[in-house]
Order: structure tokens, then sequence, then C-alpha cells
């Protein structure tokens, strides 16, 4: 057994599970990759959730032998899984959908995490105009994961006193810049080792034989990355695998943190990345045996501010206001104020930054 220790004010130098433990409860800004160095804390420090700080005790983690050091009793570490999955081949909006379901999130609106991933500018029109089609294969590795058991989540006093309780864009703007627009209340430590296919308007290939092409590319590279991918579809024998798959196989030993190879005659782009581990091991078995001295969190577990809101003056233009920042990001916010008779109303022609 180890201790891993949290005595460093830097985050960046702490071990991951200790900054994993210590941003649960945290904010978190939706609109922003799924990584750790985005947690959003109190502007004195500490959770914007109350735990129970009376009652510690060390951590032990599934698996390495490491302890976490006096740790709340409303944390619970549990033991990871190694799971590969293969998505279907869908349209923008399903493909935003499936991602935040995993993160627990009941919505459409694209999160930071699938803008990362997929490449793309994080403005939801335009994204969903010019990708006809996504898909990914993957493994998504958690050497263990890491959740709050409290309930019902209470937020700290100073989160709910700084809910504007007019319509004040200024104050919504500074709220949400602030504190974020989820809490996190869970993920993963490990990594994954992630390929993805975003297909344009202007591709005729349809979604099933899409899939196809990619699951074979998936089982070459998660596998040695030597073999070979079939040089016919599945269906009839007489199509070709686009070229920018077996671009892809031969660029996988190039010391690059994430891969990219896009063809404008097929309107597809592929895009390998890992995260967590050596990423710039040259084979996923390779990834693999690296992880457990560089983890990184994933697979974030979210649930929206807005519902630990209920019954504060004020939540209901906040909640508003959030569901425009993330539908309009990363548009800048202007505001209109339009005085008609005794009332101010106020539009948000476009997002926060």
């Amino acid at each position: 057994m180890y201790e891993l220790h949290s005595a460093a004010t830097d985050d960046a130098r702490k071990p991951t599970a200790v900054r994993a433990m210590e941003a649960l409860g945290c904010g978190f800004d939706f609109a922003s990759d799924f990584r750790l160095k985005f947690v959003k804390r109190c502007p004195a420090g500490g959770r914007l959730v109350i735990l129970d700080e009376t009652n510690r005790r060390d951590l032990v983690v599934p698996g390495g032998g490491a302890i976490i050091p006096d740790v709340s009793e409303n944390i619970r570490c549990d033991k990871g899984d190694h799971v590969r999955f293969k998505s279907d081949v869908l349209e923008f909006n399903q493909m935003s959908e499936l991602l935040n379901q995993k993160s627990s999130v009941q919505a459409k609106v694209p999160s930071g995490y699938l803008n990362a991933i997929f490449d793309l500018s994080g403005s939801w029109l335009n994204d969903a105009s010019d990708a006809k089609y996504l898909g990914f294969d993957g493994y998504f590795v958690s050497l263990y994961y890491l959740h709050l058991t409290t309930a019902p989540l209470l937020l700290q006093d100073q989160v709910k006193n700084d809910v504007p309780p007019h319509w004040d864009p200024s104050l919504l703007s500074r709220f949400i810049q602030t504190y974020g627009t989820h809490i996190i209340v869970g993920m993963g430590i490990g990594g994954q080792d992630l390929l993805c296919v975003k297909q344009k308007p202007s591709s005729s290939i349809p979604p099933a034989e899409l899939k196809g092409y990619l699951d074979d590319l998936g089982d070459c590279l998660f596998s040695d990355g030597t073999s070979s991918l079939p040089e016919t579809s599945r269906r009839d024998g007489k199509i070709k695998v686009p070229e920018v798959f077996s671009r892809m196989l031969q660029s996988h030993t190039m010391q690059f943190t994430s891969i990219t190879e896009t063809s404008s005659k097929d309107g597809l782009t592929i895009i390998w990345s890992k995260r967590g581990g050596d990423v710039f091991a040259q084979s996923h078995l390779k990834w693999l045996q690296t992880l457990a001295a560089n983890p990184e969190g994933i697979l974030f577990k979210l649930v929206p501010i807005t519902s630990l809101l209920a019954g504060i003056p004020g939540s209901g233009y906040l909640s508003h206001a959030i569901n425009l920042y993330l539908r309009c990001k990363p548009y800048k916010v202007f505001y209109i104020s339009l005085n008609l008779h005794t009332h101010a109303f106020f539009y948000m022609l476009s997002a926060l930054l």
C-alpha cells in the first residue's frame, strides 16, 4: 500500500486520483472538453455541493494498492472496467444524444466532449449542417470509478446566493463563467483509445457500409496494427474500401497525440486519438501497459446545476440563460433592452464566451 498525497497547491502536480476526488461536487461547463483542468470551484476554493467533511477515512483504490488519505464518507471508489464500444453511424443530433446519455445528461445539445473527439467547431448549427453522420469505435478503460453517494445533493450557500434574482445578463454570464452549467458527480480514472469518423453531406456512402469500414479499421488498430483491411465491402464484394481508411492504417505509427486523415473525394474524416497513458504509444497493447502510470479522468457523470436550485429566486432566469448559452456557443452575447410600458425585456442574441 502507498499513499497518494494532495499537499501540492498546483493541481497539475497532484496525482490524477487526488485531482479526480477533489473534482467531485465541483462545477463544470458542459461546453468544455471533459478534462479535469476545466473543473470549476467556488471562488474561495472547494466544492459547489455540501459533503460530510466530518466523517472521513482513507480511500483504497482498487487494483493498485494506492490509498487516498482523508476522504469524505460521501465519496466512494468502485472497480472499473475495460470496454470496447462500437457506436452506430448516427446523425449529428443522435450522436450528441448518445454521448450525453453516457454522461447521465438528458439533452441533445452538443457537449464539449463531442466537439473535441470529432474535431468540431462548437457551433451547433454549423456542425450539424457540416456533419451528415458521425460514428466511433474505441476502448474506454476505467481502472476504477469515483463517485458521490450523498443524496440529495445540496449546493453551498454561496452558490445559491450568487444566483441573480432578476434577469441581469452580466450577472448571469458571471455565474456561468464562475460555476459552470453542471455538477460533477462521478468519473472513471483511466483512458480511452478512440477512432472517430465524420461524414460530410456530399458523401454517398450508406451508414451501414461506413460502419463496416470503421469496425474493420478498429479491429486492425486495436489488435497489433499489422493486419490489413479487407479490400472490398461486405455486401457485393465489388466496392473498394475508401482510401482514407487505408491511409489511417499506414499512419498509425506516427508520433502524434492525435492522427487525422481526410478525403475530400469521399467526404470523410477519420480521427484517432488517445487519452491517458502514453498517447504516443504505437499500438493499443503498448498503450494499455502505460495506462496505470498516467491515467486521466474519463466518462464524466454530470447533474445540471439548475436541478439543485428549486425554490431559489431567479433560478428560472438562470436555467433559461444556461440553455441559450449551450445552444448558441461559441458566439458572443449581445443584449438588447426593449422597454415596453414599465417592463424591460432582454434578448440574448448569441451565447456567452
